[in-house]
């Protein structure tokens, strides 16, 4: 039972979660796996991506097993990420409290990173709502 390879997933919440990745385990089984430590219901907006060698973002294909994929060839644990990968036109579409507030940390670390560019003028709004989001009420 020793014949995988680890795997590191990053997770939305900064978690990092640590797998020993089978040779027969397909990716909607790895998905499902990572999504059972949020108690995610609404798992069919998310993904696992990983970086190539030539930093391109690949998405995990879920038919195909996971170490069947094009992973970087350098040395050690494969890096996936645990992101949103199809997004709602509007929130209210979202039924499980859980997938909102990963949506959120999703949209919150895409804004941080330059992934997602925001106008000048709704830079501040949104840090007045993560501000909200992590420290409640001001008093």
């Amino acid at each position: 039972m020793t014949d995988g390879k680890l795997c590191q997933v990053q997770l939305l919440d900064d978690r990092k979660l640590e797998l020993l990745v089978q040779p027969k385990l397909l990716s909607y089984e790895l998905l499902d796996l990572v999504s059972s430590h949020f108690n995610l219901k609404e798992k069919e907006f998310f993904g696992l991506a990983f970086f190539d060698d030539n930093g391109q973002c690949k998405w995990l294909q879920m038919d195909r097993r996971v170490l069947e994929h094009d992973f970087s060839k350098k040395p050690g644990a494969i890096s996936l990420n645990f992101l949103v990968r199809f997004y709602v036109e509007n929130i209210t579409q979202l039924k499980d409290i859980i997938t909102v507030e990963l949506f959120y940390l999703n949209a919150k670390s895409a804004i941080y990173n330059g992934v997602i560019e925001v106008e000048t003028e709704n830079v501040f709004r949104l840090a007045a709502n993560a501000l909200q989001e992590a420290k409640g009420d001001y008093t």
